[in-house]
Parts: structure tokens; C-alpha cells; sequence
């Protein structure tokens, strides 16, 4: 870049020596003027603005697919503005101006403080002291091993280049960001492999928070060492100091603050914001006293705020604009240092220590995991997702140039390593890592598996707010039997992650006290769980909260399940119930995509809990029994309600009412086949069996089911088993309004209806609001005058319960039942296969097409997008 070029400099025509340029003039007079406009601060900031985020965006749209961080995206966006390539053209030498870098530098650098506090937001200091021996072993190695090459590459190339100065420093800056990783971006790589929740996710997660926080103390010592030793052991005790006090005193305060001022947990006002934003100045303004620089005062100030809703708001206010649009701009200001046509004469330093660096990452994590039995493909991914950067690399990179630490080949090789080894961790982890789930490893997927009360029911409860506390709880109240007997449940709090970078899954221990950031709707959901399993002796509680996005909420949740071990999925319905008994006319239609979606893929049995105050009644008055009606008419969610029913009937709390619906027009006037309205084909069941074998086979299951239930209930006073014959749909309705407005009936215990083949249920579905209720289910929700809760089952069905559900016949041209070619509930439930290219829609949500044949998880199925 030539200094003395006119769009660099003014030349002061009284003092030819002397060069100067303008900083406080934000306007022109136009063109009008025959002015330039972009000789000004203000227009030339604005156009440099917009052409940083069209290039960078461009960017990161086609680095997306190939699962590329966006700060790699930013990294070479600055390069390629830089004099390596654009920089060279004229017009971008007009955008970026020498004189215009101060003002340039300046908005950067507050963007990159904003984003600075942003990470300390999504930084649980608290969970490094649960992450254990082993991700510390594994951070200690991973961090070390890197940090010596480093040194050692640095003294490597510095010895090829005797012309340069050296410094004591020098080699730290140099192998201190080489060796660092950024905890913010693997998370979001994490998020988007849907690796977050797995055992190697939460390793990795463990680990990057370790190494991103050994950064920091990096920070901490190494920028006031550049001046002196003791210098820096002065800044040092302070800023520790300091963090003590902030910890300490300012932390409480602003807890109290926080009480008082959003009474609305959902609403962060302008006044608020404001005081947020002069917080983080003044921290900033506080550690760059002490000699630290602002990003330290700014990222303390995040860690240390105690609201981890309020956090989560913050992020969502400022996030978008400082981090997606201000942000780039730092880059650029880092792009325009460098020049890789400097480096054209000597490739080998950055292809030397990218390989190096990346290798002793990889190796130092399976020395340090063999130890605990990691397998040693998790132990190469571990160590190559350590290799992603993050921002303090650049930005200890970006502070060396500018003290002139490292020279301008050093700091191009240092970039262009911290560039390639992050963008290298996702594509390369996306094709050599699928977390397949391992669905052989447990049987008992479904409650008929369980074996009804005669053994543990382990079950996966979810909650989406304290509205559902009380009716899961008498849910569970009414599910337990006795200590020989009892009910595993794992209570899962789903808190949406809102474009905040640290997805975790929170293991909370009852009856502890629960430190790190606080959830009121957590805590109360918390306490009211540890106070229930403290009452019951028969019911096991494990709380848990997950913070992940509503697009990845339902792997989280199935992830879970198998590895729990579960065999009922309970989801609350995405409508709230209401004070007078009603559901809440709007709902989420986030949390509905989410039940969707772990309807289509869950590991085991789900239920679709609709609650309209189930057991409130009975809280107020004990004497009274909780009365629960299981509709039976047929199929395997019927026959797996049954084993629910049968399980609750066994309680002593309630007072249970199967009947059974069968069709008396069809025997009449259809022979008994039970194929009428049915559409499908023999072929449809890939050539197992005939459609009435199978129908036929279904019956045998039904009987079989509703014989050892009546064999074990009789005797049993509070257990009534009846049957109903009826002639259509509108009988069925009739019978179903007549007993939720008449009779009571304080929970209906039914089946979805998949594979149930009943002519009865089939014509309702054309008139279903909600179609994952089920004809049934979605007729009890749909009368506004009953105040009777539901529960709607859908029975796992996967390769081996298909095999067994479609009997012994022909079971010699079965290929391999732990591979299926499809999803086994399109087997039983879609008699009617639409074509891929057909849109499809379900209640507002859009259903994409899906391949038989291939899953990223291993299971077929359905993802719904919203």
C-alpha cells in the first residue's frame, strides 16, 4: 500500500513534509460540489460496512454445506479485501483507504469487545469444575503438546529469517494461539453435526471450555509481559483482584438488580439494555487500566452475569448485529495486515505448522484417552475437533502485528494455520464421525416390554414450563407401584438455545443446591420434582435441563432416551393447559414441530400428553380416586396404552375403565375380514405377508393382550373391563362426548391408531386438527366442553417388534430385520406412500421428503421444518 497515494494522505500545502487527513468531517456537500464523498469518515464507513457483509455473507453461504465455522468465512473475507487479492484493484483501494483504518479499527474493536461479553454470556465457568479428571487430562495434553511445537516452529522459522529482530515474547505469541481452542465455535460445529449431547460431544465440550479459559489467563499474562516482568506480575494480581471483587460483590448486586427490574421474565426493557451497555464499557475501560486490555473486562463482565434467561435475552438483542455485521469488520482490519504473496517464496512454514500442530492435537488426545478406554476413533475426532480457533487466537495474533512482535511472514503463517485447522474440524468430522445409534444395545423400547408392573419402567418426561408440573406429576403419582416395581424417571426441562453458542445437556443432583446461573422456571420445576421423589419411595427422579435449539431439540431428546435406556417418551402438548380447564388457544407451534419430530424418530414407546389439570381434583380432596378410561379398538398403540392402563391400575390411586370398541356393522355385512376402507397392498408389507394375514395376525395380538389383562384385573375392585358395539364414526363420537362431559373422567388412555386397521377410527382421520393425536385422541382434545386430560400412545415399532408383529410366516425371505430398508411405522400406519416429489403439509408444518435407504442416525423417519 502506497502511504504517500492521495486516498491515503492530504499533502498540506504550506508544509510539503507534512501529511495529514481529516477525521472530523462525517458529511460532504454531494456531488452537487464536485465532492467525493467517500473522502469522508462517515460515507467511507458505511461502504465499507456493506461490502464486508456482502462478502463475507457470500462467503459463509457456500461454506455452510460443507459445515465451515462462519469465523473462517470472516478470516477470508478480510484476507481477500487485503492486499493479497481485492485490495490491489482500485476501487477497494478507495474503500479502504489507509487514513480510513483508525475509524475503521475503532468501530472493530468495540464490535469485537460486544462480542467478547457476548462469549462470557455462554461461558458456565462452574461447569470446569464438574468436567472432571478426564477432560482436564485430555485439555492439559492437548494444549501443551501444541504449545511446545509451536515454540519450537517459531524458533525454526525465525532462525531462516536472522534479518528479524527477536524478542522474549515472541515465541509465546507466536505458539500460545496455535495451541488454544475456542470453545464458542466448537459448540456451534458440535450443534450443527448434532454431536452436542453425544459422550464425545460433551468430552469435547468439557475440554474447549478448559483450553478457552487457559486462553484467557494467556491474555491476562502475556499483554502486559510485552512491556515487562514485572509489569506483568503487577497487572497480574490485580486483574485476579479484580475478578474476585466482581465475583463477589458485583455479582450479588447485580442478582438483586435483576429481581427487581424484570418482574417479566420474558421482557428485557430499554432501560435495562442501557445499563448493560454501560456496564460492559466500563469494565472494558476497567481492566484496559489494569493493563489487560478491554476484551477482558467485557468477557468478565458476561461470565459473571447470574441469569441464565436473561443471558440468553441479551444474546438475542445484541448478538445479530454485533457479532453478524460489526464483527466482520475486525477481520478486515486483520486482512489488511496481510500480504500472502509474501509467502509465495516460502510455503513450507505454514504447510510445516499446520501439519504439526494439528497432529499433536490429535496425538496428545489419544495418549491421554487410552487411559480411559475411549475408543480411538472418538480419540481422533476429540483431537481434531481440538484443533477449531476461536476468536482470542486471532485477536492475540492481530495484537502481536500490531506491537510488532512478529514480523508480517510470522503473522501471515500464524493466520493462515489458525484458518485451515479450523476450517478443516467440520467437514472432516461431518464424513468420518456419524454418531449411528446403537439400537441393539437394549430391549425394552416399549412398555409391553417392560412387562407392565412387574419390573422398572424407565421414562423420559419432558416439561416445557412450570404449567406442566402439576399434571406430569400426578401422572407419575398415578404410574407408580412399589419398590420391587418402580418408576425410573428422567425429567427433562427443554430450554430453547437461542443463537447462543454453548448447548448443554445439565445433570442436576436433587436435594443439592444448584450453583452457576439460576432459571426461576428450572428452579421451580427442580424443586417441585426433588419434593415429590422425596415422598415416594417407589418413584426414582433424575432432573435434567437442555438448552439446545427447537431444529435439534428432538435429537437431544432421542439421543437421551437411548442412552437412559428408556421405553416411554412422555411430551407435553405443544397447548398449555389454562386456569379453567381449557388449552391455550395459541400454543407454540415451535414445540409442536419438536413433538413431530419425536414422534417420527424416537428410540422407544411416546406419549403425547394433553393436560387440562389432570388430578387437581383429587389434590384438593385424597379421599377421591382419579378416574382413567382406556379406549381400546385395536393395534399396537392400543395394546401398549393397555400395558400403561394396566400398570396404573395396579397404583391403588385410580380407578380404571377399559373398553373395547368392536364393529358390529362389520361382522354383518363384511364377512369379518376387517379389510373394509383399508387402501394397501401385500406389497406394501415388502412381500412378508398378505394383507389379511397380517390383519388377522393383528387380532390374535389383541386377544391374546385383552385376555392376560382380564385374567390379571379380575378380582381387582377398582378395575373394569366392558365392551361396545358399535355401527359407524358417529356412534363412536356420540360414546366419546357422552363419557368426557358426563361421566368424569379425569385421563383417557388411548392409542395413536397406527396398524390399529379399524374401518371406525380410519374415517376420522379426515377430520383431524392435530393428525399426531390420532383419530381418537384428536376427537377428545377437539370437544371444548370436556376437562378430561388425554394421553395419546404410539407404540415402538423397529425392526425386530416388526418381525414379531408380523408373525413367523415367510420369515425366510426376510434380508436383515436390524437393517430395514424402511421406517416400520410406514409399514403399519401409511397404507398410502406419497410420491417424493409431492409437498406435503401437516397443521402448518412442512413434511420433507426422506430416503428409505440412508439416515444419518441410523433410524428412517420423518423431520418436520418450522
Amino acid at each position: 500500500m502506497d502511504i504517500n497515494a492521495e486516498q491515503n494522505l492530504y499533502r498540506s500545502p504550506d508544509h510539503p513534509g507534512i501529511h495529514c487527513y481529516i477525521v472530523n468531517v462525517t458529511s460532504s456537500s454531494g456531488l452537487w460540489q464536485s465532492e467525493n464523498p467517500l473522502t469522508q469518515s462517515l460515507p467511507i464507513l458505511a461502504m465499507q460496512l456493506a461490502t464486508v457483509i456482502v462478502i463475507t455473507r457470500v462467503l459463509q453461504y457456500i461454506f455452510k454445506p460443507y459445515h465451515i465455522p462462519p469465523i473462517v468465512a470472516n478470516i477470508l473475507g478480510g484476507i481477500l479485501i487485503g492486499p493479497t487479492a481485492l485490495g490491489n484493484l482500485g476501487y477497494f483501494q478507495q474503500m479502504f483507504p489507509l487514513r480510513a483504518l483508525m475509524m475503521l479499527e475503532t468501530v472493530s474493536y468495540w464490535a469485537l469487545t460486544c462480542h467478547v461479553f457476548l462469549l462470557g454470556l455462554e461461558t458456565d465457568v462452574a461447569s470446569v469444575l464438574r468436567a472432571g479428571k478426564k477432560a482436564i487430562h485430555v485439555a492439559a495434553f492437548g494444549f501443551l503438546f501444541p504449545l511446545l511445537a509451536g515454540i519450537a516452529l517459531f524458533l525454526m522459522i525465525h532462525k531462516n529469517r536472522p534479518d528479524e529482530e527477536s524478542s522474549q515474547s515472541q515465541f509465546v505469541y507466536f505458539a500460545a494461539p496455535l495451541a488454544m481452542t475456542g470453545f464458542p465455535v466448537v459448540s456451534r460445529i458440535l450443534v450443527e453435526l448434532k454431536l452436542i449431547h453425544t459422550d464425545l460431544g460433551r468430552l469435547a465440550m468439557s475440554c474447549a471450555l478448559v483450553e478457552d479459559l487457559v486462553g484467557w489467563a494467556f491474555v491476562i499474562v502475556l499483554l502486559p509481559y510485552t512491556i515487562s516482568f514485572l509489569n506483568a506480575v503487577y497487572s497480574a494480581l490485580a486483574n485476579v483482584a479484580f475478578i474476585l471483587f466482581c465475583v463477589y460483590a458485583v455479582r450479588p448486586v447485580l442478582a438483586i438488580l435483576i429481581r427487581r427490574t424484570t418482574a417479566h421474565r420474558n421482557n428485557v426493557n430499554e432501560h435495562y439494555l442501557s445499563f448493560i451497555m454501560v456496564s460492559v464499557s466500563l469494565f472494558a475501560c476497567a481492566t484496559e487500566v489494569l493493563g489487560t486490555g478491554s476484551l477482558v473486562g467485557a468477557f468478565v463482565f458476561g461470565v459473571i452475569m447470574p441469569d441464565r434467561v436473561i443471558a440468553g435475552m441479551l444474546a438475542d438483542k445484541f448478538e445479530d448485529f454485533m457479532s453478524g455485521y460489526l464483527l466482520p469488520l475486525y477481520f478486515v482490519t486483520c486482512g489488511l495486515k496481510i500480504n500472502l504473496k509474501e509467502v509465495n517464496s516460502n510455503w513450507a512454514g505454514p504447510a510445516f505448522t499446520i501439519l504439526i500442530c494439528c497432529s499433536l492435537k490429535i496425538i496428545g488426545a489419544m495418549i491421554t484417552t487410552s487411559r480411559y478406554k475411549i475408543p480411538r476413533r472418538d480419540a481422533f475426532a476429540l483431537g481434531l475437533i481440538s484443533n477449531t480457533k476461536g476468536i482470542i487466537s486471532m485477536f492475540m495474533a492481530n495484537l502481536a502485528i500490531d506491537k510488532k512482535i512478529l514480523s508480517s511472514y510470522e503473522y501471515a503463517t500464524l493466520v493462515l494455520s489458525i484458518a485451515v485447522m479450523t476450517a478443516a474440524t467440520g467437514p472432516i468430522i461431518a464424513n468420518m464421525y456419524r454418531p449411528a445409534k446403537r439400537l441393539s444395545h437394549y430391549k425394552q423400547r416399549t412398555i409391553q416390554q417392560a412387562k407392565g408392573a412387574e419390573s422398572e419402567l424407565r421414562v423420559l418426561a419432558c416439561f416445557h414450563g412450570p404449567y406442566n408440573i402439576t399434571g406430569m406429576i400426578n401422572l407419575f403419582d398415578s404410574s407408580a407401584t412399589t419398590k420391587e416395581s418402580p418408576l425410573n424417571v428422567f425429567a427433562l426441562h427443554l430450554v430453547e438455545l437461542t443463537g447462543r453458542a454453548s448447548a448443554m445437556l445439565i445433570i442436576h443432583n436433587p436435594g443439592k443446591s444448584r450453583a452457576g446461573r439460576k432459571d426461576a422456571n428450572s428452579e421451580q420445576i427442580l424443586t417441585a420434582l426433588d419434593t415429590f421423589a422425596s415422598l415416594n419411595d417407589s418413584i426414582e427422579m433424575h432432573p435434567l435441563t437442555a438448552l439446545s435449539p427447537f431444529v435439534t431439540m428432538h435429537d437431544d431428546i432421542c439421543s437421551l432416551a437411548e442412552d437412559r435406556r428408556v421405553s416411554f417418551v412422555i411430551l407435553p402438548f405443544h397447548k398449555p393447559p389454562t386456569r379453567d380447564g381449557k388449552l391455550d388457544e395459541e400454543g407454540s407451534t415451535s414445540f409442536r414441530g419438536v413433538n413431530l419430530n419425536v414422534l417420527a424418530n424416537a428410540p422407544c414407546t411416546v406419549g403425547l400428553f394433553v393436560d387440562r389439570g389432570f388430578g387437581e381434583t383429587q389434590n384438593e380432596d385424597s379421599s377421591l380416586k382419579r378416574q382413567v378410561a382406556m379406549l381400546f379398538f385395536g393395534g399396537p398403540d392400543d395394546r401398549e396404552a393397555l400395558a400403561y392402563a394396566s400398570r396404573m391400575g395396579a397404583s391403588g390411586v385410580v380407578n380404571l375403565r377399559v373398553v373395547r370398541f368392536q364393529s358390529g356393522m362389520l361382522e354383518s355385512n363384511h364377512g369379518g375380514d376387517g379389510m373394509d376402507g383399508i387402501q394397501g397392498t401385500a406389497g406394501e408389507f415388502g412381500g412378508l405377508v398378505t394383507a389379511s394375514a397380517y390383519v388377522e395376525r393383528q387380532r390374535k395380538l389383541d386377544e391374546m393382550c385383552l385376555n392376560e389383562f382380564r385374567l390379571r384385573s379380575a378380582g381387582q375392585e377398582m378395575i373394569h373391563y366392558e365392551e361396545k358395539e358399535v355401527n359407524g364414526e358417529e356412534e363412536v363420537v356420540f360414546i366419546l362426548r357422552e363419557m368426557a362431559t358426563t361421566q368424569q373422567i379425569d385421563l383417557f388412555l388411548v392409542g395413536k391408531g397406527e396398524g390399529a386397521l379399524q374401518p371406525l377410527t380410519a374415517a376420522l382421520l379426515d377430520w383431524c386438527e392435530y393428525p399426531e393425536l390420532g383419530p381418537i385422541g384428536d376427537s377428545l382434545v377437539s370437544m371444548d366442553d370436556s376437562r378430561s386430560s388425554v394421553l395419546i400412545v404410539q407404540q415402538y415399532i423397529g425392526p425386530e417388534e416388526e418381525a414379531e408383529e408380523l408373525g413367523d410366516q415367510r420369515r425366510e425371505h426376510m434380508v436383515d430385520v436390524h437393517e430395514p430398508s424402511e421406517h416400520s411405522r410406514e409399514h403399519l400406519g401409511k397404507w398410502q406412500v406419497p410420491g417424493e416429489e409431492d409437498e406435503h403439509h401437516l397443521g402448518g408444518f412442512e413434511m420433507e421428503p426422506f430416503d428409505r435407504h440412508k439416515r444419518d442416525d441410523g433410524m428412517d423417519g420423518l423431520k418436520y421444518n418450522y
